[in-house]
């Protein structure tokens, strides 16, 4: 598979990531969006499966590991968005999860990476940091509680990138479209699972009507989120986890543009420089 096609492919998922995270963001009740989105990646998984079958035994325990970090992601995000603007929270939680990603798969997991890679890799996290510092200011201003839960997502997101990563690998013919697509089914089916309980025991029988009230707002939100998940799972199996995962959070770029058009966030000079850093971080990785 040509890397070109990855990175133009991971580039698309992070314009649909950016959209229903703008979507969220911009939704009365955060955690209720979220849910939607469970529940509609849930239910396209489950029409998906009777064509799909059922994943390799091997691939189970790397289901289950990386259901987990899926689901604590959606609610930490969305408690961190009723905290603070997306394009602060958004390129934190986002750019933490780059160093952690990168670190692990060349440490632990011994991925090669070249030097263009990783200085691709290094323009694009001080970018995304970059971008989360507000105009006029040098800091982020974040309450510690919205800190943290940026640092949580963050976290989940790294612990969720590495498992799909391995996991989608796993078995004689984990490179095909329909291994892919069926480790990626089960993972939302599970994901899905894991949300709807918790939102049952956190808020009951009240939060699902909730979630359908949210109408085609909701579903264009858990559509988009299906389709960029699945297309990062599907890169996953075709390149460094690590460098699917860092053009996948160049996100920032298209949540800046989105944070301003849809949800009246400020963009200045500062936050439109390190938008083009960013952006020359993908330039670079085009050459690796």
């Amino acid at each position: 598979m040509s890397l070109a096609i990855v990175i133009f492919g991971v580039l698309g998922a992070a314009l649909l990531h950016a959209i229903w995270n703008t979507i969220v963001k911009g939704h009365s009740d955060k955690l209720t969006m979220m849910l939607t989105i469970a529940i509609v990646q849930f239910s396209i998984a489950v029409m998906m499966v009777p064509f799909l079958g059922y994943p390799d035994t091997e691939a189970w325990i790397w289901l289950v590991l990386a259901a987990v970090p899926h689901t604590t992601y959606k609610i930490a995000l969305a408690k961190a968005y009723e905290l603070g603007e997306m394009t602060k929270i958004y390129p934190i939680s986002r750019g933490f999860s780059i160093v952690l990603v990168t670190s692990v798969s060349m440490l632990v997991l011994q991925e090669e990476l070249t030097g263009v890679m990783l200085l691709g890799i290094l323009i694009i996290v001080l970018g995304a940091f970059g971008l989360s510092v507000p105009e006029n200011s040098s800091a982020v201003k974040l309450s510690g509680v919205a800190l943290t839960l940026c640092l949580g997502a963050g976290l989940s997101v790294a612990a969720y990138t590495l498992f799909d990563g391995i996991g989608v690998r796993v078995g004689e013919n984990a490179t095909t479209l329909k291994s892919i697509a069926t480790f990626a089914a089960w993972l939302f089916i599970l994901d899905g699972l894991g949300m709807m309980t918790f939102m049952y025991f956190y808020r009951g029988k009240s939060a699902f009507i909730a979630a359908v009230e949210t109408g085609g707002r909701g579903l264009l939100a858990g559509t988009a989120a299906f389709a960029c998940f699945w297309i990062a799972i599907w890169a996953f199996a075709h390149a460094p986890i690590a460098l699917v995962a860092v053009i996948r959070e160049t996100s920032v770029l298209f949540s800046l543009i989105l944070g301003k058009l849809c949800l009246s966030e400020k963009i200045g000079v500062r936050r439109s420089f390190f938008a083009l850093v960013t952006f020359l971080g993908i330039a670079v990785l085009q050459f690796s």
